[in-house]
C-alpha cells in the first residue's frame, strides 16, 4: 500500500539515476513506489513507511508538525538545547515516514540554531548536508515525475543558504555572500513569476519577511567590505519597515525576531563608530525586550562593558558570569564564548594577566570546537596581549603571527588592521629591529588615519580617530623619533593636519531665502553624497562627508616621502589611491620677513612639527608630553572665561578676572610663562628671538591641534633658559630675565588645514556689517541678548561706523551707523542677498555658540533667523541657528576676501577633531582672511565706564580694510599688551584682546575646489 502520498500518475522511464544507487531513501517513499510500478524494489532501498498504515502515517505527521512548532519557538527566544531535542525528534519522526521534505526542514533549522549558537563548524556541516540531499533529491523527483515535491523542500535549501550566506560574510569572503544572495532573489523572482498555482503562499513571500532578511544579510556583507556607513543607511531602512511588518498578525513573530537581528546589528556599527550611548540604547532595547530570555542574556554582556567603563568593574564582572551561565544552560556555546572573551578582556584591562588567560583559553577551546575562524583570531590576539604583559615575547609574536595570517587569508580589512598593530605594538615594545617594525607601523599607521573617512556619522570618525588611529600615529611617531627620522615623523605630522574638506557640496542644496529644499535629492553615483533627509536634521544626515586629503608636496624642490608608505599602505590595506593633483602644505614667503609654519597634532601626546619658508626642507619636530599639555590646559582652563560645565556666564567672567587669572597682571604673567614652558621648544624660542634680531618681525603661523585651540599664542612668554629639573609654581621666574611676549617678536596667524577647499572670493565692494543681530524669543539681557550694549550717536564704535558711511556706501544701506546694531531682519534670508553682491569685507559681531558638540558643522552664528526658515540646526524656541553645514549647503558660495566673526570662541573649529565650523566654513566659501577669537569673549557689562568689545570691533573692522590685516591686529594687540604693563587694570586686560586672531589663508598654496 502506498501511504502519504498520491502516487505517481507514470512509471519512470529511464534507468536509475546514479546519484540514487548509494543512498536509502529518495524523499517519496522510493521502495514503496517501485513496487507501485512493479519495478524491482531493491535499487531503492528499504524503508519502514512501507509497512505503515494510513491513520498511523498521519498521526505521525501531525506529531511531526507540532513538534517543529515547539523547536522553532524554543530557537526564537535561543533556548538551543531544547531546539536540539525537539529537531531530533522530528528527524526521527521524519525518518519513519520516509519524508525527507520533514527532515530538510529540521535541518535546515538546525543549520540556522547552531550558526545563531555560535556553532559554525555544525552550522555548515548542516547546510552543506542539506544542499546536497536537495540535489539527490530533486533527481528522485526528476525520475519519478513528481514535481510538486521540489516546492515542499524549496524552503529549506533556502534557509541552508542563509546560513551559507552569513558563514560566507563571517570569514570575509565577500563576493561569494553576494553570490549567493543573489542566487536567493533570482529563484524568488522565479517562484513569484510562477504564481500561487505553482507554489504556496510561504515560498512567495507575499509580505516580504524573507527579503527583509536578505537584506539585514546585506547590510552584514557591506559591514565585512567595510561599507559601514552604507550598512548603517541601510538598517535604518530596514528598521522602519519592520514597524510596518509587526503590525501584521501572520508575520509578527518573525518580524520581532527580525528587528532583534537588525538592532544587534546597528548596536555593532554604532560600537565600532563610537557613539556608545546610542549602542547602549540598542541593547538596553533588546535586553527588556527580551528580559529573562538567552537574548537578554547576550545583550547583557555588551551592557556590562560600558558599565566597567564607568567604573563599575566587579558589577560588570559579576553580570557577565550571570549571563555567561545563562548562555550555557540555554546551550548558546558561540554567546558564551564571546562572555568568556569579554570577561578576559576586563580582567587584562585591570592587569589580572594570568585570569585573563584562563578565560580567553575558555573561549578558545569553544571557537576551536565551533570552528569559529574570526572568533579565534580575537582570541589570538588577545593571548599574544597576555604573553607581551608577562614578557613572554617569542609566545606573544607566535600568537600574533597566526592572528595576522588568519586575517589576510580572510581579507578582512579591518583584521587585518588590528592584528598587525598587535604584531607592531609586540615588536616595538620587544626592541625588534626599529626598520622592521617602522615597516609595518607606518603603512598601518595612514590606513588607519584615513579608514575614518569611510564613515558618514561625525561621532563615529571622531571615535575612530580618537581610539584607532591616534593610538597608531602616537606609536609611529615615537618610532620615527627613535630612529631620528624627522622628516617623516613631520610629514606625518602634516598629513594628519591636512584634513578638513568635505564631498558633497559641489552645488547649493538648502535655499535660504525661503524657498525650502527638495527631500529626495538623489544620491550622486560619484562622490557618495546622501540625501538631506529632513529640515532640522543633524549633520550625520547631511550631504556632507569628511574626505581624506589629498596628495600633498612637501616643498617646491621636494614631494613627500610618506606617498611611497601611502603606496604600500594601498597595497596591504586596499586603501584608495592618493589623487593626482597635489595640494602645497606651505604657505607663501613674505618678501623681507621669515614666516614659521608651525603644526600640532594630538596622538596620545601632542607633536609639533616647525619649519620655516625660508628652509622648507629643513624640519623640527618634538613631542609634548600629554602631561605638560595637560598642565597647561589646566591653567588655561582656570583662566578663560568660557564657561566650564554647570558655570553660569557670569561666573565664568568673574573667575577670569580674578587676581589669578586675567584680573591682575601677576596671574596673567604666570599663566603666559607656564603656557610657554609646556609648549615652546627651546629651538623654536632661539629662532624667532634670531629672526626678529635684524628688526623684521618674523610671522608665526599656526594649526594648533584640538588640545591647544583655546591658546593665545601671541601672549606667551618667551623663556630665557629651561630648567634641568620639575619647577615648583614659585620657581617658574627662574627661567624669565624680563617679560618678553611672542607678540613682542613676531606677528601670530593661525594657519589653516592644507585639505580645506577654497573658492575664489566675492567681488570687491562695500563692507557688509551684521552687528549684534536681535534674535527671535530672546530679550537683551538674556542667554542670547545683546553683546554690544545699549549704544547711542556718540558711542566710540557708532562714530567708526559713522565715518565709514562718511567714506562710501555699506550693507545693509543705512543712512546712519546706528542703524546697523541691533537690527531685527539681519537674517540667513539677508546674509545670501547681501554676499550676492560685490562686498569687501563681512563684519559679524554677535553670539557664536556649537548648538550640537560632537561636531564643528553644527558650530552655529546667532542671527535673526526664525524657526520656519530651513537649515541644519533645531530651533532654539522660535529662533533657528544659521550652522556651518547651512554655509555649506547653501547658495552663499562666495565669501568676500576678508571676514570677521566676532564671538564666543568663534576660533574653535581647531578644538574639534573635525576642524569644521563656521571659521573653516567661510575659509572654503572663499574668505582669504578670518579674524575670530579662541575663547569666550566678556561682555563691556563685565567693566562698567569702559567699553573693551566696541574697541576690539573698531580695531578688527579698521584692519580688515587696511594692506596688512594680520600685521595692523597684532600691532593694535602689542598696543594693548603695553598698556596692559603701564596700567593693569581690569578694562586693560587681555582677556577681552589676547583671543583675537586672524585665519590668513591669503597666500597658502592655491585655490580649489573639491
Amino acid at each position: 500500500m502506498l501511504v502519504g502520498m498520491p502516487p505517481p500518475q507514470n512509471p519512470p522511464d529511464r534507468p536509475l539515476p546514479p546519484e540514487l544507487s548509494a543512498a536509502t531513501s529518495h524523499g517519496y517513499n522510493c521502495r514503496c513506489v517501485a513496487k507501485h510500478f512493479g519495478l524491482d524494489p531493491a535499487a531503492y532501498g528499504e524503508v519502514p513507511a512501507c509497512s505503515l498504515s494510513e491513520s498511523k502515517y498521519r498521526k505521525l505527521l501531525v506529531e511531526a508538525a507540532k513538534v517543529q512548532d515547539q523547536a522553532k519557538q524554543l530557537a526564537a527566544v535561543r533556548n538551543v538545547a531544547g531546539a536540539h531535542r525537539k529537531y531530533a525528534r522530528m528527524r526521527e519522526i521524519a525518518q519513519r515516514l520516509d519524508r525527507t521534505d520533514l527532515e530538510l526542514a529540521a535541518v535546515s533549522d538546525l543549520a540556522t540554531v547552531c550558526y545563531s549558537a555560535g556553532d559554525l563548524r555544525n552550522a555548515r556541516q548542516c547546510a552543506e548536508a542539506v544542499l546536497h540531499v536537495f540535489k539527490v533529491s530533486t533527481a528522485a523527483i526528476v525520475h519519478f515525475g513528481q514535481y510538486a515535491e521540489v516546492r515542499m523542500i524549496e524552503g529549506s535549501r533556502e534557509v541552508a543558504d542563509r546560513v551559507l550566506i552569513s558563514l560566507a560574510t563571517e570569514e570575509g569572503d565577500v563576493a561569494k555572500a553576494r553570490e549567493l544572495i543573489a542566487g536567493q532573489r533570482s529563484r524568488a523572482a522565479f517562484r513569484k513569476d510562477a504564481g500561487p498555482d505553482q507554489y504556496p503562499p510561504e515560498l512567495l513571500d507575499v509580505h516580504g519577511c524573507d527579503e527583509m532578511e536578505l537584506r539585514i544579510l546585506d547590510v552584514r556583507v557591506q559591514i565585512a567590505a567595510g561599507d559601514l556607513a552604507g550598512a548603517r543607511v541601510a538598517l535604518e531602512e530596514i528598521l522602519a519597515g519592520l514597524e510596518a511588518l509587526a503590525e501584521i498578525d501572520e508575520v509578527r513573530e518573525r518580524a520581532v525576531q527580525q528587528q532583534a537581528m537588525a538592532r544587534a546589528e546597528r548596536a555593532r556599527i554604532r560600537h565600532a563608530g563610537g557613539e556608545d550611548a546610542d549602542a547602549r540604547a540598542d541593547l538596553l532595547r533588546l535586553s527588556a525586550q527580551h528580559e529573562g530570555g538567552p537574548l537578554a542574556a547576550k545583550t547583557g554582556i555588551g551592557l556590562a562593558k560600558a558599565r566597567a567603563l564607568a567604573g563599575d568593574f566587579p558589577g560588570a564582572v559579576a553580570a557577565i558570569v550571570a549571563a555567561r551561565d545563562e548562555l550555557a544552560a540555554a546551550g548558546l556555546t558561540g554567546d558564551v564564548a564571546e562572555a568568556s572573551f569579554a570577561l578576559g578582556t576586563l580582567l587584562l584591562y585591570t592587569g589580572d594577566v594570568a585570569q585573563a588567560r584562563e578565560q580567553f583559553e575558555h573561549a578558545k577551546t569553544i571557537r576551536t570546537s565551533n570552528d569559529d575562524v574570526p572568533g579565534l583570531r580575537l582570541v589570538d590576539t588577545a593571548l599574544a596581549r597576555c604573553a607581551a604583559a608577562e614578557g613572554d615575547w617569542a609566545t606573544a609574536e607566535d600568537f600574533a603571527t597566526r592572528a595576522r595570517e588568519s586575517a589576510r587569508e580572510s581579507g578582512d580589512w579591518s583584521d587585518l588592521l588590528h592584528t598587525d598593530f598587535v604584531a607592531a605594538s609586540i615588536g616595538f615594545a620587544r626592541g625588534n629591529d626599529p626598520r622592521a617594525v617602522l615597516d609595518l607601523m607606518l603603512p598601518l599607521t595612514l590606513a588607519a588615519a584615513e579608514y575614518r573617512f569611510e564613515f558618514v556619522s561625525p561621532e563615529a570618525r571622531t571615535a575612530w580617530a580618537r581610539d584607532i588611529a591616534a593610538p597608531t600615529m602616537g606609536m609611529a611617531l615615537a618610532l620615527l623619533a627613535q630612529l631620528q627620522e624627522p622628516r617623516l615623523a613631520a610629514e606625518l605630522i602634516e598629513r594628519t593636519c591636512a584634513v578638513g574638506a568635505y564631498t558633497g557640496v559641489e552645488g547649493p542644496s538648502l535655499g535660504l531665502t525661503g524657498t525650502l529644499p527638495s527631500l529626495e535629492v538623489i544620491p550622486s553615483t560619484e562622490d557618495d553624497r546622501l540625501p538631506l533627509a529632513a529640515l532640522g536634521s543633524v549633520t550625520s544626515s547631511l550631504p556632507l562627508r569628511l574626505a581624506p586629503p589629498p596628495a600633498l608636496r612637501w616643498s617646491p624642490s621636494s614631494p613627500m616621502e610618506l606617498d611611497r608608505w601611502h603606496r604600500l599602505a594601498t597595497e596591504r590595506y586596499r586603501l584608495p589611491r592618493l589623487a593626482a593633483g597635489t595640494v602645497e602644505t606651505w604657505p607663501a614667503a613674505r618678501s623681507g620677513r621669515e614666516t614659521f609654519i608651525l603644526r600640532f597634532a594630538d596622538a596620545g601626546h601632542t607633536f609639533l612639527s616647525w619649519r620655516t619658508t625660508g628652509d622648507l626642507d629643513t624640519v623640527h619636530t618634538h613631542p609634548i608630553d600629554f602631561a605638560l599639555v595637560g598642565t597647561a590646559r589646566q591653567f588655561l582652563d582656570a583662566a578663560s572665561p568660557t564657561p566650564h560645565e554647570g558655570e553660569s556666564v557670569a561666573d565664568a567672567v568673574r573667575r577670569s578676572l580674578g587676581e589669578d587669572a586675567f584680573g591682575g597682571f601677576a596671574g596673567e604673567q604666570r599663566l603666559a610663562r607656564v603656557l610657554a614652558l609646556n609648549l615652546l621648544p627651546a629651538d623654536l624660542v632661539e629662532a624667532l628671538r634670531r629672526a626678529a634680531a635684524d628688526g623684521n618681525r618674523p610671522l608665526l603661523r599656526i594649526q594648533p591641534s584640538p588640545s591647544l585651540a583655546g591658546v593665545p599664542w601671541g601672549l606667551l612668554a618667551l623663556p630665557d633658559r629651561r630648567a634641568d629639573h620639575v619647577l615648583e609654581l614659585d620657581e617658574i621666574g627662574t627661567c624669565f630675565d624680563g617679560d618678553e611676549r611672542v607678540l613682542d617678536v613676531a606677528d601670530v596667524s593661525l594657519l589653516a588645514p592644507a585639505a580645506i577647499p577654497r573658492r575664489p572670493p566675492g567681488a570687491d565692494g562695500p563692507p557688509v556689517y551684521l552687528l549684534d543681530p536681535r534674535i527671535p524669543g530672546q530679550s537683551a539681557f538674556g542667554e542670547l541678548g545683546s553683546v554690544l550694549g545699549k549704544q547711542d550717536a556718540t558711542s566710540p564704535l557708532i562714530r567708526h561706523l559713522d565715518a565709514r558711511l562718511a567714506d562710501g556706501p555699506v550693507l545693509p544701506a543705512v543712512a546712519r551707523g546706528l542703524d546697523l546694531v541691533r537690527r531685527t531682519d539681519t537674517d540667513r534670508a539677508l546674509l545670501a542677498e547681501l554676499l550676492s553682491r560685490p562686498c569687501s569685507r563681512l563684519v559679524f559681531v554677535g553670539h557664536v555658540s556649537r548648538v550640537r558638540d560632537e561636531y564643528g558643522a553644527q558650530t552655529a552664528l546667532h542671527l535673526s533667523c526664525s524657526a520656519d526658515l530651513p537649515g541644519t540646526a533645531q530651533p532654539i524656541g522660535p529662533h533657528r541657528p544659521f550652522t556651518a553645514a547651512d554655509l555649506a549647503l547653501s547658495e552663499v558660495d562666495a565669501m568676500p576676501a576678508r571676514v570677521a566673526l566676532i564671538g564666543c570662541a568663534s576660533a574653535g573649529d581647531f578644538g574639534l577633531a573635525e576642524p569644521f565650523g563656521v571659521l573653516l566654513a567661510a575659509v572654503a566659501a572663499g574668505a582669504g582672511l578670518v579674524a575670530a577669537t579662541v575663547w569666550a569673549l566678556p561682555t563691556s557689562a563685565a567693566v562698567p565706564g569702559s567699553d573693551p568689545m566696541s574697541e576690539l570691533v573698531i580695531a578688527v573692522d579698521t584692519a580688515l580694510a587696511g594692506e596688512d590685516p594680520v600685521g595692523e591686529l597684532c600691532a593694535w594687540q602689542r598696543s594693548r599688551l603695553a598698556r596692559w604693563r603701564e596700567k593693569p587694570e581690569l578694562a586693560n586686560s587681555p582677556v577681552f584682546w589676547a583671543p583675537l586672531t586672524c585665519l590668513d589663508a591669503t597666500d597658502d598654496a592655491k585655490t580649489w575646489v573639491r
